[in-house]
């Protein structure tokens, strides 16, 4: 499947990634995010740092079944005091995959999204 980096706030908002790989994702016990990928004969665990890239992002296999929920991301604290998300998604939050590092949601498209919480103000979502 595709996985698509985003190093950036702006590219992920702009849906411009920094790279495209193959491979699968796996999410590691310690709340690391890793794409398994198969480069020149050889299988690859790639670790990504949620300082240095804000967004992992991939399309699930099977879309989306949730129930769909309001998620608003706030890129700074004057955008959440004025309750006015840079971003809005319909979709579904995975509260126990989200960690000290990541904020990660399925969106009505069926795209699974690690978001680096560094990278962020704030996330506010329906439950």
């Amino acid at each position: 499947m595709e996985i698509f980096i985003y190093k950036t706030y702006e590219q992920w908002y702009k849906d411009k990634p920094y790279e495209v790989l193959e491979g699968s994702i796996c999410q590691m016990e310690n709340g690391l995010i890793a794409a398994d990928t198969y480069i020149d004969n050889k299988n690859y665990r790639q670790v990504f740092s949620p300082t240095c890239n804000f967004a992992v992002v991939y399309k699930l296999e099977y879309g989306f079944f949730g129930v769909l929920k309001e998620i608003n991301i706030y890129h700074n604290s004057e955008s959440w005091r004025k309750s006015k998300p840079e971003i809005s998604f319909s979709g579904e939050v995975c509260e126990r995959e989200c960690s000290d590092n990541y904020f990660v949601f399925i969106n009505e498209d069926g795209y699974k999204q690690y978001l680096s919480l560094n990278g962020i103000y704030s996330v506010v979502y329906e439950r």
